[in-house]
């Protein structure tokens, strides 16, 4: 009787041994499983919405944050959380592949016509990040442009005098030309392309 009772007594220490581990190893999991979902999630926040620029694509050499944010003028504060323009939503996702030597490319289309494009490098960090408008030139009054916007509506940009605007055909900012233009996450416009 005393090796089975003593053997009883065992099998239920083993018992409560492995119920122990067992639940010791799901809490573990947990946490390991919300740490590891963490740095996703910043990533996929970061991607689509950690561009700090003005999306509208109006910026002047004056700062931007002198615009009132309820103003009806095309420029627009940029937003703090995401770095698109406030007002300005991901309206859906265009692009989202690998392209060379284990980069990431992210193309998003705003609500205000732009492309909100994400370069991440291996490790998933920022490489660059801007946003592309297309359009056509409804009037051009010096380096300030109206534009009707390709999948977005009217704005005025205002280039600044410092960028270079690429013009082949040599066309100039003219009613009817299509115009190109590239704003960084601090909402001032780097690039601008005209073509025929």
């Amino acid at each position: 009787m005393k090796i089975n009772k003593s053997k009883t007594q065992r099998q239920r220490h083993m018992y409560l041994v492995l119920l122990t581990l067992m639940c010791i190893s799901i809490i573990f999991s947990g946490c390991t499983k919300a740490e590891s979902e963490s740095p996703q999630s910043n990533t996929s926040t970061e991607t689509p919405s950690t561009s700090e620029s003005n999306t509208n694509g109006t910026t002047s050499e004056s700062a931007p944050q002198q615009t009132s944010p309820n103003s009806d003028t095309s420029d627009t504060k940029v937003s703090n959380k995401d770095g698109i323009p406030a007002g300005v939503k991901i309206e859906k996702v265009l692009k989202d592949e690998s392209i060379k030597n284990d980069y990431h490319k992210k193309v998003e289309l705003l609500t205000d016509g732009g492309e909100l494009k994400t370069i991440t490098d291996p490790n998933g960090n920022i490489s660059r990040k801007y946003i592309e408008y297309e359009g056509i030139i409804l009037k051009a009054n010096g380096n300030t442009v109206d534009v009707q916007v390709e999948h977005g509506g009217k704005q005025t940009i205002t280039i600044p005098k410092d960028v270079t605007i690429e013009d082949k055909d040599k066309v100039g900012l003219k009613q009817g030309i299509e115009i190109e233009w590239e704003v960084n996450m601090d909402g001032q416009i780097q690039n601008v392309e005209l073509d025929d």
